[in-house]
């Protein structure tokens, strides 16, 4: 009796420490399960599309030049992809100036891309951008600064009605990131530094008048009006861009 209650509590044990073994088995096993999942899901966000996309752009349509973007890219190999966008701007098109008529704007943007990452799991890219945009429109009373100053005696130029044209080139360095959103739309976050020259071009002004421009006059924010000033000129461009992107495969 005694060996067979000895024997049944060694056999208790080994069951005991079979079942914790087991367990701590099944634990492990769903932590690992857990980080695959983990990995998984961390890789269909960062993977960039593999062939080729188009896309919109989300901020063009809202700046003070609105206009339709879209583009198409395609990938060359596992790091470079080539592709570019056109842009169309019309009169009726929301946040149009409410100062202006027969708007119209139409530019280019080639590019090159280079991602960043380990086989292919791509998150981050930099880039170089070019553009060239065109615009025009009707402006209604409104001034501008002229290039031909008569000596520093005129300072802003009204008008009731002028001609205007806009246009600009320069170049981007780009660095941005994809997100993927399903498994054909994903978001492209972009920001871009680089160097642009303008020219500002007035043409067939009406009811022409010289004034003077004041503090009072809104020096810190009619300033930076883009159309304000006439003539050519350089300076430092930035860009901020958010694309809705379509697989194409």
């Amino acid at each position: 009796m005694r060996i067979t209650t000895t024997a049944l509590v060694i056999i208790l044990c080994c069951f005991q420490s079979l079942q914790a073994q087991t367990t701590r088995e099944e634990k492990k096993a769903i932590r690992v399960e857990k980080r695959i999942k983990k990995i998984e899901r961390r890789d269909s966000i960062s993977r960039v599309p593999v062939k080729s996309y188009v896309s919109l752009s989300l901020v063009s349509p809202i700046t003070p030049f609105p206009r339709i973007n879209v583009g198409y890219t395609r990938s060359l190999n596992t790091h470079w992809s080539v592709g570019g966008s056109v842009g169309v701007g019309f009169q009726g098109l929301p946040y149009t100036n409410e100062g202006t008529s027969n708007y119209s704007l139409y530019e280019v943007r080639p590019e090159v891309l280079y991602f960043i990452g380990k086989g292919e799991k791509y998150t981050n890219y930099i880039g170089l951008e070019l553009f060239y945009i065109n615009s025009k429109e009707t402006l209604l009373f409104d001034t501008f600064n002229p290039v031909n100053d008569a000596n520093g005696t005129v300072e802003l130029v009204a008008f009731d009605r002028a001609d205007y044209q806009r246009v600009k080139n320069g170049f981007l360095v780009n660095f941005g990131e994809y997100t993927r959103l399903s498994n054909k739309l994903m978001l492209r976050v972009n920001f871009g530094l680089g160097m642009r020259f303008k020219d500002n071009r007035y043409s067939d002004i009406q009811n022409a008048s010289f004034v003077r421009f004041g503090f009072e006059d809104g020096f810190f924010f009619d300033d930076t009006n883009p159309r304000r000033d006439e003539g050519f000129s350089t300076g430092v461009e930035f860009n901020m861009d958010f694309r809705l992107i379509y697989k194409l495969d």
